[in-house]
């Protein structure tokens, strides 16, 4: 599957797509974008990326690489980190869709001694870390519709409504759990065109003084007087779950954070390139049960 990987992503980086270089560049973003995936594919560094050694036979002949330097310099500019961006939509907008969608949070621990400054201390499910998280929404069939990175520390109602502001959720519902109760959140997912459902962290209570979303007060209804709504909603809770797991149990999966992936621009170009790999094999993974 990765060398099918690899040939997808050659020719739509590079061979379909001669002369997207800029003025005086010898290499074209595409090609930049693509040996930077080639390292992402295999849980390597960049610097490993570069040597033809660790190609395949048919990527020798076809392809040379850029310096280390040259790759370094060239993956921090803006225009590349968009092509990488785009590539990503497009794979997306191939995969189906479904109105139900989920937002939820994914770890990303380094080492309690680690000397990275972007890296902060927060919360998991087991007690507290240091590292950062992965915030998604998330298809019920499993395609990202958005992500951000963040340090761990990030409150996630907040970085899920600036996801979510970029996101077109006409007719969609969108499901959390009782971290993403909150006001603002529902008010974002309703002028996005959806409607937010999550729990209350303690169900039950009053709610104040303080004016309540619409939207917010028809989920604490729905969820704490009618126990099929509460099972209908943990059930597609876990459905969504279950797939963006698949993300992380992939041969070239977002596994935890290699040593040489440090500071927050190298974590959020590095999920980036997993994110990406992750649509390309569930594209291929359709067209390939349509085969059979």
């Amino acid at each position: 599957m990765e060398d099918e990987l690899l040939r997808v992503l050659y020719h739509q980086l590079v061979a379909d797509a001669r002369g997207n270089g800029r003025g005086r560049c010898k290499f074209a973003d595409g090609v930049i974008g693509f040996i930077y995936l080639l390292a992402v594919v295999h849980d390597r560094s960049p610097r490993w990326a570069i040597d033809k050694r660790h190609w395949p036979l048919w990527l020798r002949r076809v392809l040379q690489p850029p310096s280390y330097s040259q790759l370094m310099r060239r993956l921090k500019t803006p225009l590349v980190q968009q092509h990488l961006r785009q590539l990503n939509q497009r794979w997306r907008d191939q995969l189906p869709r479904q109105r139900d969608k989920c937002c939820d949070g994914k770890p990303l621990v380094v080492g309690g001694f680690s000397k990275d400054p972007d890296a902060a201390w927060g919360k998991v499910p087991d007690g507290w870390a240091k590292g950062y998280k992965v915030h998604t929404v998330v298809d019920s069939l499993g395609a990202v519709e958005g992500f951000e990175v963040t340090p761990l520390n990030a409150a996630e109602a907040k970085v899920a409504g600036g996801i979510v502001a970029g996101l077109n959720l006409a007719g969609s519902v969108m499901r959390g759990d009782a971290s993403y109760d909150a006001n603002a959140l529902y008010a974002v997912v309703h002028r996005r065109g959806g409607r937010l459902i999550a729990p209350r962290r303690k169900p039950g209570r009053g709610l104040g003084h303080h004016p309540q979303h619409p939207d917010r007060l028809r989920a604490i209804k729905e969820l704490e007087s009618d126990p099929r709504m509460l099972k209908t909603h943990r059930r597609l809770r876990n459905c969504v779950e279950q797939r963006l797991a698949h993300l992380t149990n992939l041969p070239f999966g977002l596994a935890p954070l290699p040593n040489f992936v440090r500071r927050l621009r190298r974590v959020r170009l590095w999920v980036l390139g997993k994110i990406i790999l992750y649509h390309v094999h569930r594209k291929l993974s359709l067209l390939n049960a349509q085969a059979a």
